[in-house]
Formats: C-alpha cells, structure tokens, sequence
C-alpha cells in the first residue's frame, strides 16, 4: 500500500476568480485521487508503469462525509489485476477518518489498444497489491 498527506484546495474558477468557500467539491477529490494513484504507480514502479502507458475505463466513488480544503492522507492499493487491467482503490482521509474511496480501472494501452501487463509491470506493482486482491 501506498501512503501519502496532500493538499486538497479549489484552483480558480474560469474566469480567474479564487474561490473561499471551505467545501471542496467531488470532481476535485476525484482529481486529486487521481494524482495520487498516479503518483503511487510512478513511484513504486519506478516508471515501469505509469499513468501515460494506462487508460481509465471505469470510475466508481463513494463519499461517507464532506471534505474541506486543508490536508488529506490518501492510501492507494491495488485492489484487482488482470490481464491488461489493474483497478487502483484510493481512500482519502480527513481528520483521521475515510471520508471518501475511489476505485479507477486502469487498462494498459498500446498504440491505442488494450495490450497485456507484463511481468515486469506486475512486479513493479507488488508493494501495492492488497492482501485481498483479485487476480486474473
């Protein structure tokens, strides 16, 4: 598993203007649970595997609780890998508390077409594969 603390905010709106409010929509934990899955494969992969060489087929997200501009921990793991496919489970913390979990289902891509891992990128992958994770 992964582990990390990052800084959730808002960017500016389109028009430039800087927003105060303290509640941090959905797209934005979900673009910064992007970061981190991105992230965690980069660096535990040692750029074997990383987010330029998969595609995003499926998204799925879950919020138990509001969260707020400030820091979160997120924890990444994998959760399922497949032949081509792996799905990256991320759960942000605020506070100590899961406050929302994120899986993204990511294909290995080549020349545009779902290609299989290979065994290199399975073992880069190892540290985040949880202890209950399917494989296929």
């Amino acid at each position: 598993m992964y582990r990390k603390t990052m800084a959730l905010s808002h960017r500016p709106a389109r028009d430039g203007t800087l927003i105060e409010v303290a509640h941090v929509p959905a797209y934005l934990a979900l673009e910064l649970a992007t970061e981190a899955w991105a992230g965690a494969l980069l660096e535990v992969s040692e750029r074997v595997i990383t987010a330029a060489n998969v595609m995003i087929v499926n998204i799925s997200s879950n919020f138990s609780r509001e969260l707020l501009v400030g820091s979160v921990d997120v924890e990444v793991a994998v959760t399922r890998v497949g032949t081509s496919s792996l799905v990256l489970e991320v759960s942000i913390f605020q506070a100590d508390i899961r406050s929302a979990v994120a899986a993204f289902t990511v294909v290995r891509v080549v020349d545009g077409a779902a290609c299989p891992l290979t065994d290199a990128q399975r073992a880069s992958i190892a540290s985040l594969v949880s202890d209950q994770a399917l494989q296929v």
